[in-house]
């Protein structure tokens, strides 16, 4: 018996119940009951009575970052746009029918908070739903994509951090009547496990609530802002391997021309101007990605140096080039002066025969005497004499013949005109005809003139013209930078640039994390 009053008991409160919600209107009857006016007024914030602010709470989804564009400075963000707030008027307690309302967006006959986004540049809005609950708490989520601008700062390119933001506020409600905050979670949710894009790092997702104060005197408004911060790493691992690697290596390529026979122009011109060619294509690959920007970053700087390092290489190569003419041309000098050097000493050694034989030569004209000595020798060469107006400078204090073409070549060494010639003037004169020697290679060719000290006179530079290739040194051990050949000078250029590149690879190896 019990146990048929229970059944009874139990189908009569079945019954009951579905004759309640047979009798409870649809949801949309149900809005409309809720929001009809003027008992609901959707014009009107709520607690507009209470003289109090609605608190909105605000918070993103974040579902992905798209897009990063550095050129444009704007980021696009993705996800689920969320609002939360109160309004005691769509509140259902204590109704039979009370149940939490479920909308479709959009929902166009209940209030809601004007959230914009303050840095949107573009922005797209899903499939969206609104949750009316029973205590009158309303919570709206909505699909959405925002493009946003975003302030950049390049000087540490490719090892750059950027911080974009969205920023979020009420639109025409002050804060005292749109109190904007966070969720009680946080204003921003990054799901589990996603850590940015492949070439930005989402390091982490923070936020800040904020008063901004706007207008003047009695119009002056402050408004409750949420800044949502993204703080973003560059993954640099593309840059270092495809810009920085390969500008180094092109680099070594135009350094390793450096060491190429300084001779052989064309191979060494090819192999510094492909350098710079790449070095441009770099740059402008790099630049090309970037804003218009009015100062360097790390890397375009590291790329202007290597071009640089291969222009100055060209540059290099031109100079060394123009050295060897020079030098060339010094050859050719010295080589003149090998052969009149032989010319003087078979002419000498004629004169003196021709003196021996016919004494009544002496007082001879030296021009007559040179041809008369000529005719004993059929391949002798004669150089003329130098004009009566053209005093020479080596004649000798016994009263021999005059040489040839001596005064010129004594005034290219005794550079002060004391007809005397110091160890370096000796120097500087042969350099001037192609011979690079040392100090002690001169100091050791004045001994085998048989001259004592640092000087030696004009019969020394007479015998010392009489046979050249026999008082010339051998090859020194070591000869200093200022003693060598001009174009050997201009090639020091490669340790000059070693040291620059490793003073500038240490600079920004500092600057660099």
């Amino acid at each position: 018996m019990p146990r048929l009053l229970q059944l009874l008991s139990a189908a009569f409160a079945v019954r009951g119940s579905l004759a309640a919600q047979a009798s409870c209107p649809s949801p949309a009857a149900r809005l409309e009951n809720l929001t009809s006016f003027p008992a609901y007024d959707k014009t009107a914030r709520p607690n507009v009575d209470l003289g109090t602010p609605v608190d909105v709470g605000v918070q993103l989804y974040l579902a992905a970052i798209p897009e990063v564009d550095q050129k444009k400075q704007q980021f696009a963000i993705e996800g689920y746009f969320r609002l939360d707030w109160t309004d005691n008027r769509l509140a259902t307690t204590g109704d039979p029918c009370a149940s939490t309302l479920i909308l479709e967006l959009p929902v166009s006959s209940v209030w809601q908070p004007d959230i914009y986004w303050d840095n949107s540049l573009a922005e797209w809005y899903g499939a969206g739903a609104m949750n009316i609950y029973e205590d009158g708490r309303i919570y709206r989520s909505v699909r959405y994509k925002q493009t946003l601008r975003c302030p950049m700062n390049f000087q540490r390119l490719p090892f750059d951090k950027q911080q974009c933001f969205a920023l979020l506020g009420s639109y025409s409600w002050d804060l005292h009547n749109v109190n904007a905050s966070a969720f009680s979670n946080g204003a921003i949710v990054v799901p589990e496990g996603y850590d940015g894009t492949t070439e930005w790092q989402l390091e982490e997702a923070t936020y800040e609530v904020t008063t901004e104060w706007f207008g003047a005197g009695a119009d002056r408004k402050g408004y409750k802002y949420i800044w949502v911060y993204f703080n973003l790493n560059r993954r640099p691992n593309s840059f270092l391997m495809f810009v920085v690697g390969t500008a180094i290596l092109f680099v070594l390529v135009a350094w390793a021309g450096l060491f190429i026979d300084r001779k052989v122009a064309p191979a060494r011109v090819t192999i510094a101007v492909i350098p710079v060619l790449i070095m441009l294509n770099l740059e402008n690959s790099v630049t090309s990605r970037l804003p218009e920007l009015n100062y360097l970053t790390w890397l375009t700087s590291f790329l202007f140096v290597m071009k640089l390092f291969g222009l100055s290489c060209v540059f290099e190569y031109g100079l060394v080039w123009l050295l060897l003419q020079v030098e060339a041309e010094r050859d050719r000098q010295f080589e003149a002066l090998t052969q009149m050097s032989t010319i003087i000493s078979k002419r000498s050694a004629d004169q003196e025969g021709a003196m021996i034989a016919e004494p009544e030569f002496h007082n001879t004209d030296p021009l007559a005497v040179s041809v008369s000595a000529s005719r004993h020798r059929k391949n002798q060469v004669v150089v003329p004499t130098p004009p009566k107006s053209q005093p020479s400078m080596l004649m000798p204090a016994d009263g021999q013949v005059p040489l040839p073409d001596m005064t010129a070549v004594f005034k290219i060494f005794d550079s002060d005109g004391d007809a005397d010639l110091s160890l370096t003037e000796v120097q500087k004169g042969l350099r001037q005809l192609g011979q690079y020697l040392s100090k002690g290679q001169v100091q050791e060719m004045f001994l085998r003139l048989g001259a004592e000290g640092n000087n030696i006179q004009q019969p020394h530079f007479r015998k010392f013209l009489l046979d050249v290739k026999k008082y010339l040194p051998g090859k020194a051990w070591k000869i200093s930078y200022t003693e060598k050949p001009p174009s050997l000078q201009a090639r020091a250029f490669r340790s000059i640039s070693d040291r620059v590149s490793w003073a500038f690879c240490r600079v920004t190896s500092s600057h660099a994390p």
